[in-house]
């Protein structure tokens, strides 16, 4: 039986060594709130996912990627209107200025996660992360739910 003054000890120099590694981050600075996924029809080989990101430090943070295990790929999209017609373009990346929110919304930036890995149905849930240029990661919890009239752009 190890005596208390080593264990404590041995937990101190322990975070000695693993604390360095951890990256200080806008990781930390990035806060999401509001995030859902739209339920579809079943077999739809698409969702959409909507969330809105806080940036709560002094610095500028890009969001540069999204994934999800229940998902083969997720991609940042924008809505745009062109000659009349609802268009969606691909975005590479996400600008969240400092002491600033970016809202992804239907009718507006949202997220495209492609061939579900499982039926999702309201009340489920899904992990998504978000990769930050600075190489954070922050996992966020998205419930699937049906969108309703005034969520509507």
């Amino acid at each position: 039986m190890s005596h208390p003054r080593f264990r404590t000890g041995l937990l101190a120099a322990l975070l000695g060594v693993l604390l360095p590694v951890l990256p200080a981050s806008a990781e930390m600075d990035l806060v999401v709130s509001d995030a859902w996924v739209r339920e579809a029809p079943p077999g739809a080989t698409v969702l959409a996912g909507y969330l809105k990101i806080t940036n709560r430090g002094t610095a500028h943070a890009t969001v540069s990627g999204v994934s999800a295990a229940d998902f083969s790929s997720v991609e940042i999209h924008r809505t745009v209107m062109e000659n009349g017609m609802a268009r969606m373009l691909s975005a590479e990346q996400l600008e969240i200025p400092a002491g600033e929110s970016f809202v992804l919304e239907p009718g507006g930036y949202h997220l495209m996660l492609f061939n579900p890995a499982r039926p999702l149905a309201a009340g489920d849930s899904v992990e998504l992360l978000l990769h930050v240029r600075d190489g954070a990661c922050l996992a966020v919890d998205a419930p699937v739910a049906r969108m309703t009239l005034d969520q509507h752009p």
